[in-house]
């Protein structure tokens, strides 16, 4: 690309003098340099065809060295943001895009987002634009530009919106579940997330089939045994130092007695109060042959039964994918250009850290199997009290496990009858709902060079009022936080 550092320069506080340093074995990756001090400021990621994909700046690297402040310039307004996005994005990207929304970030920047649109039918394209991240006085943060090449189909349009909407009401759209607010457990509504869109052809869309989304099956257990104590399940031996503090517990290498305070512990666990704690291990371990995945479970199962009791009461055990089955492995030639890229990005990053650490200091985990373990209350599933176990694949031992329990005695008040029907419910749910026509990745017919794009029905909430969930008991709505500021 001609100029490319006269370009960018223009999006850089403070315009300082840069140039781009290409990576000697990956020429689509380069580093933004200062051009008199060689400081690295950013980096940049190309295509093959030379097109720029992804764009990041240091804000306070090129500030700390070039006497410049943010102090020194005004705050824009979201018109004037969007201007400077736009600007950015008829640069760098396709001609012909539009805005598609703005959204609040992280309180110092938003993120602007333009996409190309299908004339024909006036729907956007997902992801055949740009999304920038901007900060409140017009500078360019991070970009990410999707370069890549797809295609449209227009399939027969059989149906109305509202006729997609009379074919999507007739499954289950709520189910209930169980919230805690302010340490009580409230009976709701949620929706339900597995049917989402609605074919135009009329064939409802799942979750699986519409995202490529597969929940994974769960299954009931037997009561568990207790035949180790959590302790040896974490590793620890008699030859290690044990100290105990309000904040929890902690195992040290016997030869760290003097130096606690400073050294790494190699067992810990952590509370932060009755209802969370957090294990961790980090004991020695050599690559032999891995343990049968039956003896792995077990053995979560056995620390779970140690700190919770009657585990095959309270929850339900996640299957484990099957490697011929539902997962794909993929060979470089199946990525497109953006994923070969991140994950060359990836790998670099990583060397990179390899090279800083000294040898005693470099990390070496074990690889390890993860079971979940999900909470249910009365046939209620409770996801966001799920618990992770990572667990060794050659030692068995229990890596790493983080525990948020439910409130038992809240539990036990609740009234599990609700007032509001799941009839009422769904109607309520019903009246928030539109559906209208969009652009969708077709997966059925996926090309390896060429993104294919559909078209369906798919649901909408208009003016941000996405339902979170019902109460149960009251009716009253709750809806999903929206940090969207501007839509196109």
């Amino acid at each position: 690309m001609k100029n490319l550092e006269f370009i960018l320069r223009d999006y850089i506080i403070g315009r300082p003098v840069i140039s781009i340093e290409y990576d000697e074995d990956d020429q689509t990756i380069g580093e933004i340099i200062d051009a008199h001090r060689g400081l690295i400021y950013g980096h940049i990621e190309l295509n093959d065809e030379q097109k720029l994909t992804s764009f990041m700046i240091d804000m306070e690297e090129i500030m700390e060295h070039n006497d410049v402040s943010l102090d020194e310039y005004e705050e824009l307004t979201p018109d004037e943001l969007i201007g400077c996005a736009e600007d950015f994005a008829k640069d760098f990207c396709r001609e012909s895009l539009h805005f598609k929304e703005m959204t609040q970030w992280n309180g110092e920047s938003y993120m602007v987002i333009f996409e190309e649109k299908d004339t024909a039918l006036n729907l956007f394209i997902p992801n055949s634009g740009v999304t920038i991240e901007i900060n409140k006085q017009g500078f360019i943060i991070s970009a990410v530009l999707f370069q890549s090449y797809y295609q449209l189909t227009y399939p027969d349009i059989q149906i109305s919106a509202e006729d997609a909407k009379e074919i999507i009401c007739r499954y289950p759209l709520v189910q209930l579940g169980i919230f805690e607010d302010s340490g009580e457990m409230k009976l709701v509504y949620y929706p339900n997330r597995e049917y989402l869109a609605v074919h135009v052809d009329g064939q409802i869309a799942t979750t699986e089939e519409f995202l490529e989304e597969k929940a994974a099956d769960t299954h009931e257990f037997k009561p568990v045994t207790v035949t180790q104590s959590v302790e040896s399940l974490l590793g620890v031996t008699d030859d290690m130092y044990k100290v105990e503090t309000e904040n929890g517990t902690f195992w040290y290498d016997s030869l760290d007695v003097e130096n606690v305070q400073t050294a790494d512990p190699i067992v810990k666990i952590e509370r932060t109060d009755d209802l969370q704690l957090d294990y961790e291990s980090s004991v020695e371990w050599e690559e032999s042959e891995e343990l049968p995945e039956e003896l792995l479970e077990e053995r979560a199962k056995i620390f779970l039964e140690a700190i919770i009791g009657n585990i095959h009461d309270k929850y339900i055990l996640e299957d484990q994918l099957q490697e011929d089955e539902d997962i794909e492995f993929l060979n470089e030639e199946d990525l497109t250009e953006e994923e070969r890229q991140f994950f060359e990005e990836l790998e670099k990053m990583e060397a990179d850290e390899d090279e800083g650490l000294d040898e005693d200091d470099e990390f070496n985990f074990e690889p390890f199997t993860t079971f979940t373990f999900i909470r249910h209350y009365e046939g209620i599933r409770m996801d966001e009290y799920s618990i992770h176990v990572n667990v060794g694949v050659y030692t068995g031992v229990i890596r790493d496990c983080s525990i948020i329990l439910p409130d038992e005695s809240q539990l036990l008040a609740m009234n599990m009858e609700p007032v509001v029907s799941i009839e009422v419910a769904k109607t309520i749910f019903k009246e928030h709902l539109q559906m209208k026509l969009a652009r969708t990745i077709n997966y059925e017919d996926e090309d390896e060079d060429v993104t294919l794009y559909g078209l369906d029905y798919v649901m909408d909430f208009p003016q941000n009022r996405r339902i979170e969930r019902i109460d149960a008991t009251t009716g009253e709505v709750y809806y999903e936080f929206s940090d969207v500021l501007r839509e196109g």
